[in-house]
């Protein structure tokens, strides 16, 4: 009876999901393999073309663009968000909310105008530069905007809080009993932290990485605002294709294919999170 209840309230759920998620994702997919005429409007003919084009040379360039913007976000959201995780998880309850608190401020506020905050920041005429020349430091605007790293720091800091958050569950699950036997054995906090609390917590560590890879993949307005669009990524690909290329079978494609990759990185996290769950009952 319980177990029919379960299934009776699951309904609504995933019926939301199919509307949602599953209706738009078989549309995305069958429009991946039609065709456009002249005008740009789509034909009901079946092709292989976009998929052959996505794996062109030239287009695989922007897909390693993508793959590696996203593996650098994840790095360095992982090297800063690490520690501000780890402290956080140790501090007295109050402190802990009221730093969670503030590390999900900016959730709040709109990710379009951070991102203009940036540009007011890096930007030629920007806070940093007028600092440092009312301060005699440089004799002319040091340029930092249009540029990939600029790009790097944008997504790191938009994506930062998803990263700080599953570290800091896993941090805050430990169990403790575990890290006083270690200093009981003779261990100092170094070898504590390397041996026990870090590959307990590389579950975390996996989950934040593919919660900050993933969106890393399609924040093509980061590119283009403080990366100027000097560096083609996927979300800007598709966003063209779309709009000025008119070409959305192959902006369907593409969606596909990076689909395709998120897929390979979730199940990719389903594995390290199923083999720690076999190491703690083994």
């Amino acid at each position: 009876m319980q177990t029919f209840k379960r299934n009776i309230l699951a309904v609504p759920i995933l019926v939301w999901i199919g509307l949602l998620v599953g209706i738009p994702l078989v549309f995305v997919f069958v429009l991946s393999f039609l065709s456009r005429d002249s005008l740009g409007n789509i034909v009901i003919q079946f092709t292989l073309e976009n998929y052959q084009r996505v794996v062109d040379p030239i287009y695989l360039r922007v897909f390693l663009n993508s793959v590696l913007l996203a593996l650098l976000t994840g790095l360095v959201t992982l090297v800063i968000g690490y520690p501000v995780a780890y402290i956080t998880a140790n501090l007295e309850p109050k402190k802990r909310a009221l730093s969670i608190g503030l590390i999900m401020l900016p959730f709040w506020i709109s990710s379009l105008l951070r991102t203009y905050g940036w540009m007011i920041l890096l930007g030629n005429a920007g806070i940093i530069n007028n600092t440092l020349l009312a301060l005699g430091v440089l004799d002319r605007p040091l340029s930092m905007m249009y540029k990939f790293s600029t790009t790097l720091v944008g997504t790191a800091y938009m994506l930062i809080p998803f990263m700080i958050v599953a570290i800091f569950n896993s941090v805050d699950k430990l169990d403790r009993s575990l890290l006083e036997a270690s200093y009981d054995l003779g261990a100092n906090k170094r070898q504590t932290f390397f041996n026990i609390t870090l590959p307990l917590t590389v579950p975390g560590i996996a989950g934040g990485f593919t919660l900050v890879f993933i969106p890393a993949l399609g924040l093509f307005y980061v590119s283009d605002l403080l990366g100027g669009g000097n560096t083609i990524f996927l979300g800007n690909l598709i966003n063209t294709q779309v709009t000025r290329g008119r070409n959305r079978p192959l902006a369907a494609a593409f969606s596909i294919a990076m689909i395709i990759v998120a897929l390979l990185v979730i199940s990719l996290y389903g594995k390290i999170a199923k083999d720690d769950r076999e190491g703690l009952f083994q």
